[in-house]
């Protein structure tokens, strides 16, 4: 058993839940955010610790006393491989047990691609290891990158023309993380996460519709107008580049099939878009 977790990305989408679920375990949690001095503790066992990804002076105070790492990059990074490697080696000078990596979908099928990259770096380790290849969050459109519009708009614009994701609610990764950071019988687990049905985006704005109401409508645009309007809105050109190839996945089928890897793990069935949103009908 673990004594201390440390969480990256402890205010991020994923790492929050996380965070919730192991405040309530017989563990310690070292909550990793670049500005610990704002971060507000769940509970007794979570203590914020500084680290920045682009800073590796920062990873081994950060790691000191660590048995468990759950490791995630920045969002939408391209940058990610470059960073996260040396913390990778600082993880394996520090002995930490075990590492939990946040992944994407089907990024075992691009060797190119920067969560990739890391995934080997972190098979060659030695490090015992668990990787999550989680599907698009259901939260970015209630937080995430996919919401501005539809709280401005009440609009989805996306270049996702008419394919389907079988998207995933970050609080069953975290149901599925903390039993791999915890369970010493799960180890070197490669899984692939997602919701239990794929819908499309014109079905996503019909479900917020009825649970938010108001009436919000998928407006589908071509990834020029996507790359366009991230650039005008003073995105870099890396994460707008970053995202078109995650949308360009979907229009291709890529994110659409399912997996009962959440209830293998858990025990318990994944929540739908539609039980998300009746949950969070006041975040839309």
């Amino acid at each position: 058993m673990s004594n201390t977790v440390l969480v990256l990305g402890a205010t991020g989408q994923a790492g929050k839940e996380l965070v919730k679920l192991l405040a309530g375990k017989n563990v310690q949690v070292k909550a990793a955010t670049r500005t610990p001095e704002k971060f507000q503790s769940p509970a007794p066992n979570v203590s914020p610790v500084r680290l920045v990804q682009e800073d590796a002076s920062t990873f081994a105070p950060a790691l000191a006393g660590v048995d468990r790492v759950f490791l995630s990059a920045l969002p939408l990074d391209a940058e990610a491989a470059t960073k996260l490697f040396p913390f990778v080696d600082e993880a394996k000078k520090a002995g930490v047990k075990k590492i939990v990596f946040l992944s994407a979908m089907g990024v075992e099928n691009h060797d190119s691609a920067p969560l990739r990259q890391i995934e080997l770096y972190l098979q060659k380790s030695g490090i015992p290891y668990g990787i999550l290849r989680a599907n698009f969050f259901m939260e970015n459109f209630t937080e995430g990158p996919f919401s501005g519009t539809v709280k401005a708009s009440n609009q989805i614009i996306l270049a996702a023309g008419d394919a389907a994701s079988s998207m995933i609610s970050t609080a069953d990764i975290a149901a599925v993380a903390v039993e791999l950071l915890l369970n010493d019988h799960l180890p070197n687990r490669e899984l692939t996460l997602t919701g239990p049905d794929a819908i499309d985006h014109h079905q996503v704005a019909d479900i917020i519709t009825k649970h938010s109401g108001r009436k919000v409508t998928y407006l589908p645009i071509s990834e020029a107008d996507l790359l366009s309007g991230m650039k005008a809105q003073g995105a870099p050109d890396s994460v707008a580049q970053y995202l078109a190839t995650l949308l360009a996945a979907m229009r291709s089928g890529a994110s659409a099939a399912t997996t009962t890897a959440v209830k293998d793990i858990t025990g318990k069935e994944p929540v739908s878009f539609e039980e998300f949103s009746k949950l969070n009908a006041g975040k839309f």
